[in-house]
């Protein structure tokens, strides 16, 4: 995978080239130091050693002794347990991306890194969320389908609480530069089942959409109303921003404009008329 991964850094200070080379007892050795002072780190001070032990720990995980990797989840269940109640605490979002987005990197390091990379999403300032989001579509279609599910989420998550209301024109740029077409299909089209979402209707289902697209837009959670719209506004404006053809922008505005929310029905047809 090939994706670009910001911020760029030399390969003497990737998290994996930080493990590479050392025997699995100096491994251990080395993560039992971090655990170490990783519980005696005051809270104030747990972010920016987060930042440098994360990435380091997780990308252990490729290790083949047993020990090792017992160790990076003794680690972790402890980082867990220090950061999980703490929203504040900030998580090294763009390094566990470029770890996620190394060639090299196992199922195992994907995995973990895209727990922690939701995560750290949530913790980050908006200029950061809105800057890395439309990278995260770069090969999107390459990985698997749960993880492009995961990050979609994300994605559109971003959208609606970053550009319901505008797009500045330096995001808008990135999300132009998705023209791959497999990336861009599979974006678009979970736009369109997000703009097709409704709340639950009185038999249980989701008009317009399977059970099965409905929790692939939600992660199995039931969004509110007001982030729903929020995300359909910020869906419209990014579409827009990408300035696509009509044949794949014409049927979110479409369904837009006859969506329950006078907002969004407002914005759909003022993009149909631009548009027409």
């Amino acid at each position: 995978m090939a994706e670009p991964a910001p911020p760029s850094s030399s390969s003497s200070s990737k998290p994996s080239s930080m493990v590479a080379g050392k025997s699995d007892a100096e491994v251990e050795e080395l993560l039992d130091r971090m655990l170490t002072r990783l519980a005696l780190c005051d809270d104030s001070k747990l972010e920016p050693l987060l930042s440098k032990l994360l990435p380091i720990c997780i990308s252990s995980l490729s290790s083949n002794s047993a020990a090792v990797r017992n160790k990076v989840l003794e680690i972790l269940s402890h980082v867990n347990k220090r950061v999980k109640l703490q929203p504040d605490i900030g998580l090294p979002l763009s390094e566990l991306w470029e770890l996620y987005s190394e060639s090299g990197a196992t199922p195992i390091i994907r995995n973990f890194c895209i727990v922690y990379i939701e995560m750290a999403f949530q913790r980050v300032s908006a200029k950061e969320k809105e800057d890395l989001a439309p990278i995260l579509l770069v090969n999107i279609s390459k990985l698997p389908v749960q993880h492009q599910e995961i990050i979609l989420r994300i994605i559109v998550k971003v959208i609606g609480e970053c550009h319901s209301s505008q797009i500045g024109d330096e995001v808008a740029a990135k999300y132009k530069k998705v023209n791959n077409p497999q990336d861009r299909d599979l974006f678009i089209e979970f736009c369109l089942h997000t703009m097709l979402y409704q709340r639950v209707s009185q038999s249980g289902g989701y008009p317009g959409l399977s059970f099965v697209q409905a929790n692939r837009v939600t992660g199995k959670q039931q969004l509110q109303r007001d982030e729903i719209l929020l995300r359909k506004l910020g869906i419209l404006n990014v579409i827009q921003a990408m300035d696509l053809s009509p044949e794949l922008a014409y049927p979110l505005y479409i369904v837009a404009s006859v969506d329950c929310e006078e907002p969004v029905v407002k914005r759909g047809e003022e993009l149909l008329k631009k548009k027409a």
